[in-house]
């Protein structure tokens, strides 16, 4: 049987894998050392693995969010505009998906972080063929992480927009949650997408459960990841490049996928928006619309 253990805390899920050790006496003095909030679970293997979690105490219901417009402009007036205007979205996106999902669906787990937005926005290839423009926007927001929740739904938003800014006639297939076509084929995007991710954050600390025999990680949601399907063993900044970069081309996949079903492959050659043309759709393209419709 393989030896699996949780990423997320089963009973706090706001609290996940710091540290892994075969000794008691190791995890405890890690435990002494950290300045957060910890949980630990021994897993009973035959040779026990003991995890400690780090986290918050408490995780923010949905409905604290209170995003008016003098909060959001208070964090983001030192933004340069482009960022300022992605933002403003990205937040209408997250408050339309909490309108219409259940609200026990979106716990806030962290902090807006608007400044993240800029540097996404730093690291798109403007005017670049459509796949790639819009696959490197909703990667790069994704691995920013700059909301509290929902950063995959935006981010496939997001690659909408930039689809639609080179062709505002453009219809985008069904990708809710509660369709069957989400489960046929967005989903298995979106999980390959967190296991990167996940990688990419924690290589050295998944190293180290490897070396203790441990085969699975699995992540919040049921999402479980192989150690032996994923370089390890380098060094931390190595791995938030070289998975960043997996993360993008998985993306671009992605985006491809997404005119391919739509039937349009007139628009997989087609130049992407610059960052510009991108705002611009943004500010005065979307003014009408109503975001529930895309959750």
């Amino acid at each position: 049987m393989a030896r699996l253990v949780f990423y997320h805390h089963p009973q706090a899920e706001n609290f996940s894998l710091k540290f892994s050790s075969a000794s008691v006496a190791e995890i405890l003095s890690q435990r002494e050392q950290s300045d957060e909030s910890t949980k630990l679970i021994g897993y009973p293997f035959e040779t026990p693995v003991y995890v400690l979690y780090e986290g918050d105490s408490e995780i923010e219901s949905a409905q604290d969010i209170d995003f008016d417009q003098q909060w959001l402009s208070d964090r983001i007036r030192d933004l340069p505009r482009a960022g300022q205007v992605v933002a403003f979205r990205l937040v209408e996106l997250l408050e339309a998906a909490v309108d219409v999902r259940d609200e026990d669906e979106f716990r806030l787990y962290k902090e807006f972080e608007p400044q993240k937005i800029q540097q996404a926005l730093d690291h798109v290839s403007w005017g670049a063929p459509l796949p790639t423009v819009a696959g490197e926007v909703m990667s790069n927001l994704i691995l920013r992480h700059s909301l509290p929740n929902a950063n995959h739904r935006t981010g496939i938003a997001m690659l909408q927009f930039c689809i639609e800014s080179v062709d505002p006639d453009f219809e985008m297939p069904r990708t809710h949650v509660d369709d069957d076509s989400w489960r046929e084929w967005v989903d298995p995007y979106i999980v390959d997408s967190k296991r990167l991710i996940t990688v990419r954050r924690n290589n050295l600390r998944f190293k180290q459960l490897e070396e203790l025999d441990v085969d699975l990680v699995e992540r919040k949601d049921g999402i479980q990841i192989r150690l032996a399907e994923f370089e390890l063993d380098m060094h931390w900044r190595e791995a938030l490049s070289k998975y960043a970069e997996q993360h993008e081309s998985h993306c671009t996949d992605f985006g491809q996928a997404v005119l391919e079903r739509a039937e349009r492959d007139d628009l997989l050659d087609r130049q992407g928006p610059t960052k510009q043309e991108f705002i611009t759709y943004l500010e005065d393209g979307l003014v009408e619309r109503d975001f529930r419709e895309m959750f």
